[in-house]
């Protein structure tokens, strides 16, 4: 019997501080009950569940951290969110999380002192509080069709489409949408900043989907996407679930080449030459990268064919460092700008951290992800003058483990792939923030997503392992 000891993560609460440990928990694989590939919020929160349930885990992440599309990193003495950042008590299953672990928010922006302002018809038009509300009055307008498509959003049915909008690109949607340009130019700023990815490769679906889930009211909408952080980052509250998956071990720098399933198990093959066995196991990987590991059977057409076309979001977050003390600004601009949104993050007399999103980074003209030079012309159109000193942040869309920022489907995936990601294959159980059908893309729905996959294999396990739960 082979004995494989790895080091697993975890979290203890000291002095109401959260520190790291690191404890060696050792499994041989006859003990253990299922492998998940995959360290993100859905991989991790399954790990814990499954424990909860007496269920013994390997968890196998290819990075040298969990998290996956979230990141917290230091820098420049602020807790940086390069990946996944905003939460709100409109997402239950996130906040319940927040609130189990006493996990500390923040409101961002910072409202106080606020300019928002719009790049429209080629100059800066500045948003009194009234203008504010007029323009998300026209979000609303524009969303309206969300009412009839997603009258009930935590379901997975669709209402009545007669226009054919789960087929029509956000592009499409704009084109023939009427309203005051400054206000029409903010909202498409806005849903440009929420796919992050170029809106006639975006489907209408994905905004009208958070907008009726935010009560269908575009007020609920910006606060869901872009209202709360988490204090000190995402990482606390990963490792805070992390701390309580106590039969899970977790190894991390162990990217995956081949999943296996045969009579009695599946095996999951490591790049490293280790091979870990289990009766079943949960792939917690996104879309976009399911044919970077191989499987055996191949898996379904559809999800091979999802993955190889992606979704959409393709775009750049990053911080962006300028001179000086701009205060707190909140800037938005159309697509044909390389800069869709740009907010304070941090800002003092010796300078300011702003975030930056582009939908389109083909139009940023940055010869590297930290161009100074580059980000500085494509900031000017907003904020003009600015002086750019130093770029962070990481690019996801050539990250071997993402290829994608988060997840929006292009026109027609919500009803052609959505159904197939998540319907497990024989012994494989899927898992992940692209394949729930509420609060896709968001931590929420990674987190979900872990609890129904666990609750499914618990199940599947009790009934002996001859059949697999569906969805």
């Amino acid at each position: 019997m082979r004995l494989a000891a790895a080091r697993s993560r975890i979290v203890a609460r000291e002095s109401g501080e959260t520190t790291v440990r690191e404890q060696i928990v050792a499994a041989s694989d006859s003990e253990v009950d299922v492998v998940i590939v995959g360290g993100g919020f859905a991989g991790v929160t399954a790990a814990r569940e499954l424990s909860a349930r007496g269920r013994r885990v390997v968890l196998v992440e290819a990075r040298d951290r969990l998290g996956g599309r979230t990141w917290t990193k230091d820098h420049d003495g602020h807790p940086m969110e390069f990946g996944g950042t905003w939460v709100h008590p409109l997402q239950p299953h996130v906040w319940s999380e927040i609130e189990r672990y006493g996990v500390e928010t923040e409101t961002f922006p910072v409202m106080e002192g606020l300019r928002q302002a719009v790049v429209s018809e080629g100059r800066i038009v500045e948003l009194s509080d009234d203008d504010v509300v007029r323009a998300l009055e026209t979000f609303d307008q524009f969303c309206a069709p969300a009412v009839d498509l997603f009258p009930e959003p935590f379901s997975e049915t669709l209402g009545p489409d007669p226009d054919g909008l789960a087929d029509r690109s956000l592009r499409e949607q704009f084109d023939s949408f009427k309203a005051e340009p400054a206000l029409r130019d903010w909202v498409e700023g806005m849903c440009c900043t929420i796919v992050c990815g170029p809106l006639d490769q975006c489907g209408v679906t994905e905004v009208f989907r958070i907008y009726a889930l935010s009560g269908h009211d575009a007020a609920q909408t910006m606060a869901a996407v872009s209202a709360t952080k988490l204090l000190k980052g995402t990482r606390e509250l990963i490792n805070s679930i992390a701390g309580q998956a106590t039969l899970a071990d977790i190894r991390l720098n162990s990217p995956v080449q081949r999943v296996a399933q045969t009579d009695d198990g599946v095996r999951v093959e490591l790049e490293s030459g280790e091979t870990v066995s289990a009766p079943t196991a949960l792939i917690a990987l996104p879309m976009n990268v399911l044919n970077s590991v191989e499987f055996e059977p191949a898996l379904s057409e559809i999800k091979r064919t999802a993955s190889a076309e992606r979704h959409a979001g393709a775009g750049v977050k990053c911080f962006v460092r300028v001179k000086g003390d701009i205060g707190n600004v909140s800037i938005a601009a159309p697509e044909p700008h390389a800069v869709n949104w740009v907010v304070t993050y941090a800002h003092d007399p010796q300078g300011s951290w702003l975030i930056m999103f582009s939908n389109n980074p083909d139009k940023l003209e940055m010869t590297a992800f930290d161009d100074v030079q580059g980000m500085q012309t494509a900031l000017q159109p907003l904020l003009p003058g600015v002086e750019v000193e130093a770029i962070v942040g990481w690019d996801w869309r050539h990250d071997p483990h993402a290829l994608g920022t988060w997840c929006i489907y292009r026109p027609g995936q919500l009803t052609r792939v959505l159904p197939d990601l998540r319907t497990t294959e024989g012994r494989l159980f899927f898992a992940g923030s692209d394949s729930v059908s509420t609060w896709r893309c968001f931590i929420d729905g990674a987190i979900a997503s872990g609890y129904y996959s666990a609750r499914d294999i618990d199940g599947y396990l009790t009934a002996g392992g001859t059949t697999a739960a569906q969805g």
